[in-house]
């Protein structure tokens, strides 16, 4: 991943300063969970925190999903993925589902 793949990325959200202050505060809360990712990871969270900010601008909604194909999500990424989406108004309340898949495998890295 180069800087410029995030940096078209991050314009692809439609405002590149909340994008970017949303990585930042994505990245510390990461790093208080001690959830490390790597490279392809940190990309795809940042195409997914990216198409957050662009749904949140414009109150683009996700399609509803069927919750119970997350059951096996931990309480700690759901937790990690409730507060990321709390940081953006105009979120469909399923976002945090989609986002807490990225939370639960980063964490698989550490074991």
């Amino acid at each position: 991943m180069t800087a410029l793949d995030k940096d078209k990325i991050i314009e692809n959200s439609g405002d590149v300063e909340r994008c970017r202050q949303l990585l930042k505060e994505t990245q510390d809360i990461l790093t208080q969970a001690k959830i490390v990712m790597d490279e392809t990871q940190s990309l795809s969270l940042t195409s997914h925190l990216s198409a957050m900010v662009y749904r949140s601008i414009n109150k683009e909604p996700i399609q509803p999903l069927d919750r119970t194909m997350f059951d096996e999500i931990s309480i700690e990424s759901m937790e990690l993925a409730t507060t990321i989406c709390g940081l953006l108004p105009n979120l469909h309340e399923d976002e945090k589902y989609l986002l807490s898949i990225h939370f639960e495998t980063a964490k698989m890295n550490n074991l």
